[in-house]
């Protein structure tokens, strides 16, 4: 098509072109607030990522999003292009950086190195600081509002749901219930402490693969339930590879009481930034046959890879089986006869001495 858009937002084609300038290539991913594509840019002659707005039926159109967006430039935010209207139509748009995939994506099925989950944890809190800086609550900060640039690094966008801060720094409530907290839930109000928790959240995901408030393949409604009853899992027994003191820092960051919580998303940051680190840097594995956990640890110094995997026997009860990366078992580092659980535990105390 040429100097038009389908009417229906999702339903373009490859091929497609929008206001006579931008072909599509591919779809990118879809939010709340419409569906983001990778596209050429005819005038320019680069690629960019075009955000197509669904109308909101019963509302005016704004440029909110962009507005902030241009506002709060920030080497940990990302920016915008341009914003317009498709040709012929009432449908806004706006153009930004191509990102090479959200941290939904990245940190799935079992989490990144702890070591990337901070540094990324970090970068999503001197972003978010600087929304904060400007009187506004961000209000859906999750790994799929996180997009990685072609160096690496982290920016977090989609502000389609940010808001100015009231005289008590609260704006009505909004959200993702993966990473929401409790009292937004509670109170219908969103403030500085529940944007902190839901960055607390969205690192616990980082290193782990799933929510405080369940694995990724939770149903909303159960997902709701499990916030509403305080039903929260705890990082060191999901990913007991994790130090205790990064442990520290994520829970605090995820406190039931929003005064417990670090007081700013820049004072989190910093937080993650002190903690300290197994001297090998482990990662949870996809699973070996007949395995419930698996764990792979990197070389530390003379010390040779290692691998960890937790596995139950008929009987229900669980082991703990160390192997080298020659495959030479090291027998006197093997737990066997435990609870399920023990198991957390077990694994804890062995990634500090491995």
């Amino acid at each position: 098509m040429s100097g038009t858009v389908i009417a229906q937002v999702g339903n373009r084609q490859l091929g497609n072109r929008i206001s006579d300038r931008y072909q599509v290539l591919e779809r990118l991913g879809r939010g709340a607030s419409g569906e983001v594509y990778r596209v050429e840019d005819e005038h320019l002659h680069t690629e960019v990522a075009l955000k197509l707005f669904k109308p909101t039926p019963g509302q005016a159109a704004t440029w909110d999003e962009a507005q902030v967006l241009k506002h709060l430039q920030s080497q940990y935010l990302l920016g915008v292009y341009n914003a317009d209207i498709a040709g012929g139509t009432d449908i806004r748009y706006l153009t930004m950086p191509v990102m090479h995939g959200d941290l939904e994506s990245a940190a799935a099925p079992f989490g990144v190195a702890a070591a990337k989950a901070v540094h990324w944890g970090q970068q999503l809190g001197y972003g978010l600081e600087r929304i904060h800086a400007a009187g506004l609550l961000h209000r859906d900060v999750k790994p799929g509002n996180a997009f990685v640039d072609t160096s690496g690094d982290v920016l977090l966008g989609d502000l389609g749901l940010a808001a100015r801060m009231d005289a008590a720094g609260r704006a009505a409530m909004a959200g993702t219930f993966a990473t929401v907290a409790p009292e937004v839930l509670n109170t219908g109000m969103c403030s500085v402490a529940s944007d902190v928790y839901s960055l607390a959240a969205t690192v616990f995901y980082l290193l782990s693969g799933q929510y405080p408030n369940g694995p990724l393949s939770l149903g909303q409604a159960a997902r709701r339930d499990r916030v509403l009853n305080d039903q929260f899992d705890k990082l060191r027994n999901v990913a007991p590879h994790i130090s205790q003191s990064l442990g520290s820092v994520v829970e605090r960051g995820l406190s039931k009481d929003p005064a417990a919580r670090p007081s700013s998303a820049h004072d989190f940051a910093n937080q993650l930034a002190q903690c300290s680190h197994h001297r090998r840097p482990w990662r949870r594995t996809a699973t070996h046959d007949g395995h419930d956990q698996c764990f792979e640890g990197g070389a530390a110094g003379a010390a040779r890879e290692v691998s960890v995997c937790a596995l139950r026997d008929i009987r229900g009860r669980s082991s703990i089986e160390v192997r080298h990366a020659t495959g030479r078992r090291m027998r006197q580092r093997e737990k066997s006869g435990l609870r399920p659980d023990q198991v957390p535990a077990a694994l804890r105390s062995l990634f500090r001495g491995l």
